[in-house]
């Protein structure tokens, strides 16, 4: 299952999310409009449904959330964008990490 959200993720989505990956959320959340994709194999898929619905890719921004644990991952190969000045896997702009943080504690409850 791959899903937008633009509001918070209900508790009955947190099981079909995970279904590829089980434990593990991945997602990508376009910082500009605050909203959040979640599910699916690869970060892509996330990206492809955002893009989709209006997103521009310089405002997509990747990670996961572990459900178990309830923290956030803060890397995926979709952040990986050198045309972008974007040179590594993991968000490293402190400010757009943060604003990450904020946008996926929001809708995962946490």
């Amino acid at each position: 299952m791959i899903k937008l959200y633009k509001e918070p993720v209900p508790s009955a989505d947190l099981e079909p999310l995970q279904e590829i990956y089980p434990g593990y959320i991945k997602v990508v959340i376009d910082l500009q409009n605050g909203w959040l994709c979640a599910g699916g194999e690869y970060h892509i898929d996330c990206e492809e449904v955002l893009l989709n619905n209006g997103s521009n890719q310089s405002d997509l921004w990747g990670g996961g959330f572990n459900v178990s644990t309830k923290t956030l991952e803060y890397q995926a190969m979709s952040n990986y964008k050198p045309a972008q000045g974007r040179i590594t896997y993991e968000i490293s702009n402190p400010e757009i990490k943060t604003k990450f943080e904020e946008c996926a504690k929001l809708y995962f409850g946490l």
